[in-house]
């Protein structure tokens, strides 16, 4: 199916890709720890949940650790998450705030939180996935898409593409 397609919109971040898979399999790849640990964070690297509740007020706590030698001075660097689920509707929608953490959970502050809106919607022979980053103000935006965010979060899908896509 097409690639990934993002813009800005505002203070929001739209990414969107469609999957030659039912929206029920791609929403469970995103609500399922074994799932999201197979194809979450972008390409050479490995995820770990520590937590995960799937429930609005819910914790998501993970850790991306790059595992690719290739990848030089970020082998070996981990990058950890925490979330907290704010609503979601089997089989449509999950939405959260998503920050950087420390192993320990506490959030970093001189980093940026977003609100993410992920949306599953039917289309012929597939899903289309829209996922809408929204940030306080432009500087956290233009910092997180510095730090690379589209290209990882493309990378991410690719791989969630070649799971759930076979």
């Amino acid at each position: 199916m097409e690639k990934v397609k993002s813009q800005v919109e505002g203070n929001t971040l739209v990414v969107e890709r469609s999957f030659n898979a039912p929206r029920e399999l791609v929403f469970e790849a995103f609500s399922t720890p074994a799932h999201l640990e197979t194809w979450w964070g972008p390409t050479g690297w490995k995820t770990e949940i520590r937590t995960f509740e799937f429930e609005p007020g819910g914790t998501w706590h993970y850790c991306m650790t790059c595992v690719d030698k290739g990848q030089g001075d970020y082998y070996g660097m981990e990058s950890w998450g925490k979330s907290t689920f704010l609503e979601i509707d089997p089989h449509r929608k999950i939405v959260y705030t998503d920050a950087f953490s420390d192993a320990d959970g506490h959030v970093n502050p001189e980093l940026p939180v977003m609100t993410i809106t992920n949306e599953f919607i039917d289309i012929p022979n597939g899903t289309l996935f829209i996922s809408r980053s929204e940030f306080t103000d432009a500087e956290s935006l233009r910092q997180v898409v510095d730090m690379g965010a589209v290209e990882g979060f493309t990378s991410q899908l690719d791989r969630l593409d070649a799971i759930v896509s076979r």
